[in-house]
């Protein structure tokens, strides 16, 4: 299944348009892929359409937007906050997985255009840089990503990310190039976004989790106490949570939540 509607440029301040699919009516959703392209990402949220407006961005790398030799974070920020300012009253973003560290990063660039902020197993890193086994399973990505020779790290990764090869191995092209640029990659322990930014400034800001991995769920919840976030825990769908059953009733509460305290501080 992928996301209905239409589709535009948008400009970007560094290189090429990014491509951008737009769908729905209603309060703007800004939906932020991970390693994966997005119609797989996000194939799950596309019954929110009938009530949000759902903006979805091919992260740069990502056909049909311009190629990149490498996933990077920070352009990926560049990117968002470009988008963002081009839409007015500006946007509920949401991001997963890598795609979650640009997010992030925009958020705090631009906190009065960021009405709420949900990130699903975003790996921050940063945000538990003192809990052993959180750095552990960032050693693990860091190994993965190294070497495609590193058999064990390349089975615990997989693993982690509840991919399958032989499952991959049917899959098209879109998949198979966005396989390429898994190890092709900026850090994520180089990414410090200015927690206290979006602190500071009130975003209400909700962190998923899908109870499948102890590592992660002790990094999202070091995530959720910098952010002074909502926690979320939906089992059943592993590393990719959006697909879990529950998921986009929690996601359009806390949406709909953050839509009326946003109406309610205009009044004020």
């Amino acid at each position: 299944m992928t996301l209905r509607g239409t589709s535009d440029p948008m400009g970007t301040p560094s290189s090429a348009p990014l491509f951008v699919q737009r769908s729905g009516t209603g309060p703007s959703v800004v939906l932020v892929h991970g390693g994966l392209p997005p119609n797989i990402t996000w194939s799950s949220q596309q019954e929110l359409e009938t009530r949000w407006t759902l903006i979805v961005p091919s992260r740069r790398g990502y056909p049909p937007s311009p190629p990149a030799s490498l996933q990077d974070f920070l352009a990926d920020a560049d990117d968002l906050v470009e988008l963002i300012a081009q839409e007015p009253g500006g946007v509920h973003l949401v991001g997963f997985s890598y795609g979650g560290l640009g997010a992030c990063i925009a958020a705090e660039r631009m906190p009065e255009r960021v009405r709420s902020l949900t990130l699903i197993e975003v790996p921050l890193w940063v945000a538990a840089e003192d809990d052993e086994v959180v750095m552990e399973l960032a050693g693990l990505a860091d190994r993965f990503a190294a070497s495609a020779d590193d058999a064990q790290a390349e089975s615990e990764f997989f693993a982690l990310a509840g991919v399958d090869r032989d499952m991959l191995a049917g899959e098209d092209d879109g998949v198979r190039h966005a396989m390429g640029l898994w190890r092709e990659l900026r850090s994520p322990r180089e990414a410090q976004p200015r927690f206290e930014v979006i602190t500071e400034a009130g975003t209400p800001t909700l962190v998923f989790s899908g109870d499948h991995n102890p590592a992660l769920e002790r990094l999202c919840d070091a995530l959720a106490a910098r952010l002074d976030a909502q926690r979320a825990c939906l089992p059943g769908a592993g590393h990719a949570v959006q697909h879990a059953p529950g998921f986009n009733a929690m996601l359009e509460t806390f949406l709909t939540t953050a839509e009326r305290s946003r109406g309610e501080a205009r009044s004020d």
